[in-house]
């Protein structure tokens, strides 16, 4: 730990986001109020906060079991539509779905064959039909070409919004995803979006748990087991969180693979 805090100036505050995990404070709140109170100036992105919460629900009294059951994303919907376009009336969007770090699905096309939605479209809607289990992130982009001939033009994009949760701490009987603006990482040109902008999933979980071999020693472990949660914090949150933390080699979903539930 103290050589990844020498690594990088920027380490430290995710070093409190560490402890504070670690039971030193048991709730996301105070947790947050006494990084800001140490480390004026910084602070967290949605998805740290999300991730603080599901360390908070592990370590509660009464611990939360998170499931193993896939998660199905039918369809994503963003509206109303941000303006990211050379006109700032709409954009040409694509999404990029990962788990972990590896991406598994991506709706990008060549150029032309983007549709552009435009504010009077109100909404966007792009269907996606994949089944995901573990840290997923969904990433929403812009495509835009620059100023030139159709040979001679390039294409570039730019990050609409990043949102990232993993599928153990979604109800079982959730049906949507919603995510209001403050809940959405990469949103940092606020007059890019318009008021109420929100992004929803239409998802479904499967009936029936998708469990692989348990890494390590997590059978029968109790949730409030200082090995358990130092183990599944540091196999788990900490390389989601924190992918400069170069010190560990397990995959960030590597944990909540089982071959028995604990």
């Amino acid at each position: 730990m103290y050589n990844w805090l020498l690594q990088n100036p920027k380490n430290h505050h995710q070093f409190w986001l560490v402890l504070c995990s670690f039971s030193a404070i048991s709730t996301p709140g105070p947790a947050v109020r006494l990084l800001y109170a140490k480390r004026p100036g910084i602070g967290l992105s949605p998805s740290h906060r999300r991730y603080l919460g599901y360390m908070c629900d592990l370590l509660a009294d009464k611990p939360y079991r998170p499931h193993f059951k896939p998660l199905a994303i039918k369809s994503i919907t963003v509206s109303p539509v941000p303006f990211f376009n050379k006109q700032r009336n709409g954009c040409r969007p694509y999404c990029d779905v990962l788990i972990g770090e590896t991406k598994i699905y991506a709706t990008c096309a060549d150029f032309e064959r983007m549709k552009e939605y435009r504010v009077q479209d109100g909404k966007i809607f792009i269907p996606l039909s994949i089944t995901v289990q573990g840290d997923v992130v969904v990433s929403m982009y812009h495509l835009r070409s620059t100023i030139g001939s159709r040979i001679q033009a390039k294409v570039t994009n730019t990050q609409i919004f990043q949102l990232q949760f993993h599928t153990g701490f979604i109800p079982l009987d959730t049906t949507v995803l919603k995510f209001t603006k403050p809940e959405l990482d990469a949103c940092d040109v606020p007059e890019k979006y318009p008021q109420l902008f929100q992004v929803t999933l239409d998802v479904e979980l499967q009936p029936h748990d998708k469990c692989e071999d348990l890494t390590g020693n997590f059978r029968m472990r109790p949730a409030h087991s200082w090995p358990f949660v130092a183990q599944l914090y540091l196999t788990t949150l900490v390389p989601h969180c924190f992918p400069t933390y170069s010190l560990l080699s397990v995959q960030s979903n590597s944990i909540f693979r089982c071959s028995q539930k604990f």
